[in-house]
């Protein structure tokens, strides 16, 4: 039981520490940094993709583990299914969003229809994006007291 949630502990702290890391220092630092802006933006994707990457692999670890630890049980833990909202969080933005923000930046034409799609798609993957930010912080903080 202890190693379990020593395991989990460090599975959430990689990725919600590196969720806190890539969007709220090192992209920021990018753009303040590179002084290009197409450089950066395309620098940030970059960092976003793998951190998408690591989130996906352990959270598909944490949810397997709380499977096997708890069995069908899982399913009454509130913690199994923050962990399965930002699984499935990460999912839409590195498998929607994200390629819809790259098609977009793809295309040469500066029409206003076009940076007002990339603009909602901006605020809306910043948005899930500091959701899932919290979602991990309220795990990473949260009692392990005999939970899933």
């Amino acid at each position: 039981m202890k190693v379990n949630l020593i395991s989990e502990r460090l599975l959430l702290t990689l990725w919600v520490g590196s969720l806190w890391a890539i969007g709220y220092l090192a992209v920021p630092m990018a753009f303040a940094t590179l002084g290009d802006i197409t450089l950066a933006g395309n620098y940030a994707g970059k960092l976003f993709s793998a951190v998408n990457i690591l989130g996906l692999g352990c959270g598909a670890v944490l949810l397997i583990s709380s499977f096997i630890y708890h069995g069908k049980q899982a399913a009454k833990y509130w913690r199994f299914w923050v962990l399965l909202l930002m699984v499935v969080l990460t999912l839409v933005f590195s498998c929607y969003l994200q390629p819809e923000i790259a098609e977009i930046k793809q295309l040469t034409s500066q029409d206003d229809a076009i940076l007002e799609r990339f603009a909602l798609f901006h605020v809306i993957s910043k948005n899930l994006y500091l959701i899932v930010s919290l979602l991990g912080l309220a795990l990473v903080i949260s009692s392990d007291k005999a939970e899933g």
